[in-house]
């Protein structure tokens, strides 16, 4: 081999190292990563607005508030598992729940409820023994997720996601 080529081969092998590198880097990102809070003025008590274009009785709601599913991120056995919300979605450890954790003991018998009003996705903690989070805060009532908001349920962790 001249040494042309072998210089080439070390570049090209330089690019493919740093390229996994940056890979490794962003897959880790995304795994650890916390949601910002909401600092803008629009929250779950500003009004709604309806356009002179939309249909008689259309709420329109806000593009960070378009949540059009929830996603499990942890734990390892339920990652990926999503669900959409036409009706109340339940979460806890008895078997009538919607979504059933039986093998989590920091999960209530009925923990917490998903549901859908004007178009938003609320979750309700259902007076749970260790509480329901949302991005790290524990929730005392009704809140209003918006896309990239984390839910903590005992040890399950729901993302909202478009």
């Amino acid at each position: 081999m001249t040494d042309q080529l072998l210089g080439v081969l070390k570049i090209v092998l330089l690019l493919a190292l740093y390229l996994f590198f940056a890979r490794v880097l962003w897959a880790v990102w995304n795994e650890v990563r916390v949601p910002a809070v909401n600092r803008s003025a629009q929250g779950p008590g500003t009004p709604k607005t309806v356009t002179s274009d939309s249909p008689v009785g259309a709420v329109k709601v806000p593009r960070p508030y378009r949540v059009a599913r929830m996603k499990v991120m942890t734990p390892a056995p339920l990652r990926g598992f999503t669900f959409t919300l036409e009706q109340p979605f339940t979460v806890g450890r008895a078997t009538d729940n919607d979504m059933c954790l039986d093998d989590d003991e920091f999960a209530s018998t009925h923990h917490a409820r998903f549901i859908t009003r004007d178009g938003r996705i609320f979750v309700d903690d259902l007076s749970s023994t260790n509480g329901t989070f949302v991005n790290n805060h524990r929730i005392d009532q009704t809140v209003s997720l918006k896309i990239g908001d984390r839910v903590q349920i005992g040890s399950v962790i729901i993302e909202a996601v478009k």
